[in-house]
């Protein structure tokens, strides 16, 4: 469970990150000894653990919780779930340096699963939504590397969709910006990652203001979607109607998407 704080954000994370069914699975698999009244769920071999086939709880996570609590390792506070972690960035530190290569990029990918697993699909909760941007932030400045390997995590492209929806499309279009070029040196102009940061990249620039930059941008990606997948691709066709819309709009014809 610390190890997993430690990847995220030190000024609050929410309690449902942490009991989410990928942070639960987490939790399962590299438990170290039973819980009070259970089975023995581990058993050692010469230079092999066997893995936890029983699924940790919601009510396992938050013993956990409080347990490191009570060791002042983390501040739990459970009435306010949106930061209810707290973690001291020197303890964040300290812990991440324990962690072997691989195990450092699976418990960065398991804390953007369980991010994105505590993302509700419509944001009503500002506050929420502001705290999970941050979360993602935080993973990402200590293992950006981790996020894109072996692909781009979905949870980056769900923080840029949250700046836009929340009025935020200047950091919408950075954040694409950046994951577009992220995407493009890592695994090339045509890889499926890098189209899609490019196509958002080109949406929230026209809801920045740059309407011609923004049919530039699709029309350029247009290009690149028909020869890497052919021109009756779903995802092209999806561009070219984007295309016409914002060409519309820098030509000042098109007052609305319809």
């Amino acid at each position: 469970m610390l190890q997993l704080a430690s990847m995220l954000d030190a000024n609050g994370i929410p309690h449902d990150v942490l009991t989410s069914t990928p942070a639960l699975t987490h939790l399962a698999a590299h438990r170290t000894q039973a819980g009070p009244g259970r089975a023995r769920r581990l058993k050692w071999w010469p230079g092999k653990r066997q893995r936890s086939s029983v699924q940790a709880t919601r009510e396992d996570a938050t013993r956990a919780l409080r347990a490191l609590h009570r060791l002042s390792l983390i501040d739990h506070t459970p009435t306010t779930p949106n930061q209810a972690v707290r973690v001291h960035q020197l303890i964040q530190r300290t812990t991440r340096d324990t962690l072997t290569p691989h195990h450092y990029d699976h418990t960065a990918r398991t804390a953007a699963d369980a991010l994105r697993a505590a993302w509700p699909a419509i944001e009503r909760d500002t506050a929420l939504a502001q705290t999970l941007r941050a979360n993602t932030t935080a993973l990402a400045t200590c293992a950006e590397d981790a996020l894109h390997r072996p692909d781009t995590h979905a949870v980056l492209f769900r923080t840029g969709y949250s700046y836009g929806r929340a009025g935020q499309v200047a950091a919408a279009r950075d954040h694409f910006r950046h994951l577009a070029d992220v995407a493009r040196h890592g695994r090339g102009t045509d890889h499926p990652d890098t189209l899609a940061a490019r196509y958002n990249l080109a949406l929230w620039r026209g809801e920045a203001g740059d309407a011609a930059g923004a049919a530039a941008a699709f029309a350029e990606l247009l290009a690149d979607q028909v020869r890497v997948m052919g021109e009756d691709h779903p995802l092209t066709l999806v561009t070219l109607s984007t295309l016409a819309y914002w060409r519309g709009k820098a030509e000042g014809d098109y007052p609305s998407a319809g």
